[in-house]
């Protein structure tokens, strides 16, 4: 993995987002288990990609008042914000991520900057599952190289990268584990100091 990226690790009796999703949206005990739940539900053996859309619709759905997005902004204000002087300009709505076990990949391989056209922007990867081998996202190794390895991490901790000019993307999910997560991009005008300033330091020019 090219080597400016930082994991945070935070209080998750602080900034409960796995138990919000699973008691109050999926009605689930386990949520990395969701497939399970799935098939017994829809009396099937396989679950298919539209299955995480549905899932991921559910997540999308959530009321901007509710207490999922409570913590959310709260999280943004007091795990990012100090690092960055608390001039942040981040995305309100997060991207919402399905990855059910045994489902194929959900998202091709690409460069944010090329939807975005944005290179001032720093992306955030926060799980609310564990997430490892191909239940992860998987990234470029250094710019251009094409060669990939995962981004593993426990719940509780969160990845800030460069998403925007590394190339990432999934595989098909082989393990037993469900991921559900999401991710969100976000800029800074305040001053920084390393390595929060470094994230975006190696890349090479656009």
């Amino acid at each position: 993995m090219q080597e400016n990226f930082i994991i945070i690790t935070y209080d998750i009796k602080k900034y409960p987002f796995q138990e919000i999703l699973a008691k109050q949206i999926f009605k689930v005990t386990k949520l990395h288990e969701l497939h399970i739940v799935l098939k017994k539900q829809t009396e099937r053996n396989e679950l298919n990609y539209n299955d995480n859309l549905v899932l991921r619709k559910l997540m999308q759905q959530i009321s901007n008042k509710s207490l999922f997005y409570k913590i959310y902004h709260y999280w943004v204000l007091n795990i990012l914000g100090p690092h960055y002087g608390y001039k942040i300009s981040y995305s309100a709505h997060p991207k919402m991520r399905v990855h059910l076990a045994g489902t194929g990949s959900v998202s091709k391989f690409h460069r944010d900057v090329d939807i975005t056209h944005r290179l001032d922007q720093i992306n955030c990867y926060l799980p609310f599952t564990n997430v490892f081998e191909s239940s992860t996202i998987w990234c470029e190794t250094d710019y251009g190289s094409e060669i990939y390895e995962p981004i593993n991490l426990e719940y509780g901790q969160a990845f800030l990268w460069d998403g925007g000019c590394l190339k990432h993307g999934s595989y098909a999910n082989t393990t037993e584990n469900t991921r559900v997560s999401c991710d969100f991009r976000f800029s800074y005008k305040g001053v920084t100091k390393e390595p929060w300033n470094k994230i975006l330091s190696a890349r090479k020019k656009q």
